[in-house]
């Protein structure tokens, strides 16, 4: 009887896990930490003794071996992780660490450019200060494995001790690419400009926001063959603005902001994530906005907007949705062929560490795809369910990571209080479409 009681347990758990779960464990994955959509596959790429690995995820030839890796900034030791795939093993690096030059500190914005079109790639890296000061922002000039040659400004322009992303372009057509940032805190815009030899760093104060910046974008997002400025300007209650600035001949920011996005249908919000692509696949960007209305309350709405001498609201992703668990998505969204379909998808990843923001928090660490097709119709799918004890949070990045021809996923987790050490890991997510 026993042995008959145990027989039928077992093929009603099979019955469920086979029609009734959407989702998959990952081999490759300890069995508690993730479940991954059917057609996906989850690599473990590293482990750290970070308890967030990622504020920022890059993928890109930083070495110039003509081979992309796998770049992470995280905290609370403020390092650069790089993570490359030789001869079928992922190896490690950590290329530099303190960079905030205090503990606990944060990187929160990596990126692999080609700053003075010389034909090499550096890394640009922007910190957070955990105990105040000004964020600083970092060059840097690699070999196969260290770094080889590196650059610091911490501007007494800024006052803010966060950086929000890393937006490059080479505006004033000089051949060097100019690094503009908006902070956390106090608002500044802050343009760095970099000399031709990669030797000085020059920052100045371009505009100050009435809040605090969290995002820079240079994108076409209007599609009228030049590019724009845009930032999320927050963080205040009822006061989330989206704005957008236009460029002058000279490659100079022009004030005020042309385009200004005060939350949504009448909707006073308090936070506003920004990401512009084009989503729907028909050769034009979108612009698209997660918006939070209340500090305390995770539920997001998330929208895509036609932009042109206005904006108006295209698709409807997400309306009040507490799926999205804290609302914020800086660096944690992504317009691109992430199943290898040849069509661009929406990826999300969320954010869940109430310990860090003091916000009640339900730690779903989901990622999402959304995807529009011809007629318009969304749809969306789960890619990854993390289990609350091995992930709370994920940032990441689209691209061909491991090298082999085909785009992947990349996630880096977060967890617990991100002022003390942890641990948290790097996942490479691989659609198995006509592989």
């Amino acid at each position: 009887m026993c042995l008959e009681f145990v027989l039928k347990c077992l093929s009603i758990v099979l019955i469920y896990s086979c029609f009734v779960s959407p989702m998959l464990f990952a081999d490759a994955l300890p069995v508690s930490s993730a479940e991954v959509a059917s057609g996906w596959t989850a690599e473990m790429v590293a482990q750290v003794d970070q308890s967030y690995a990622g504020w920022d995820v890059e993928i890109g030839d930083a070495d110039n071996d003509g081979q992309n890796e796998i770049l992470t900034t995280g905290c609370p030791d403020s390092r650069l992780y790089l993570f490359k795939k030789r001869n079928g093993t992922w190896e490690s690096h950590i290329l530099a660490e303190n960079l905030a030059e205090q503990k606990p500190g944060m990187g929160l914005a990596v990126k692999v450019v080609d700053l003075n079109h010389d034909g090499k790639n550096e890394i640009a890296l922007g910190t957070g200060q955990e105990k105040g000061g000004t964020a600083f922002l970092y060059v840097f000039q690699m070999d196969g494995q260290k770094i080889t040659k590196q650059l610091s400004c911490r501007p007494e322009c800024n006052q803010s001790s966060y950086t929000h992303n890393l937006a490059l372009y080479d505006l004033d057509n000089d051949g060097i690419m100019e690094i503009i940032s908006a902070y956390c805190g106090g608002g500044e815009i802050i343009r760095y400009d970099v000399d031709a030899a990669l030797t000085t760093i020059e920052a100045r104060k371009i505009y100050h926001l009435s809040g605090s910046g969290e995002e820079s974008l240079i994108e076409d997002v209007d599609n009228d063959g030049h590019v724009e400025f845009l930032t999320s300007n927050g963080f205040r209650a009822g006061r989330a603005r989206v704005e957008l600035f236009e460029f002058d001949d000279k490659g100079e920011l022009q004030t005020p902001p042309r385009l200004v996005l005060d939350g949504y249908e009448g909707n006073p919000c308090f936070y506003a994530s920004l990401l512009v692509g084009d989503v729907d696949n028909c050769g034009k960007n979108e612009l698209i906005i997660g918006w939070k209305k209340e500090q305390k309350v995770n539920k997001a709405t998330l929208l895509g907007y036609r932009v042109d001498q206005d904006a108006k609201i295209v698709y409807s992703f997400e309306r009040d949705t507490e799926d999205l668990d804290m609302a914020y998505f800086e660096k944690m969204m992504v317009i691109a062929d992430a199943n290898n379909d040849k069509k661009n998808e929406l990826v999300i990843s969320t954010r869940g560490d109430n310990v860090s923001e003091f916000i009640t928090s339900t730690h779903l660490g989901h990622v999402f795809q959304y995807s529009v097709d011809t007629s318009g119709a969304l749809q969306k799918t789960m890619l990854v369910n993390f289990a609350e004890d091995f992930a709370e949070s994920s940032w990441l990045a689209a691209g061909d990571a491991d090298n082999d021809g085909r785009n992947d996923v990349v996630l880096a987790t977060g967890k617990g209080d991100r002022t003390r050490p942890g641990t948290s890991v790097i996942i490479l997510l691989n659609s198995q479409r006509s592989k």
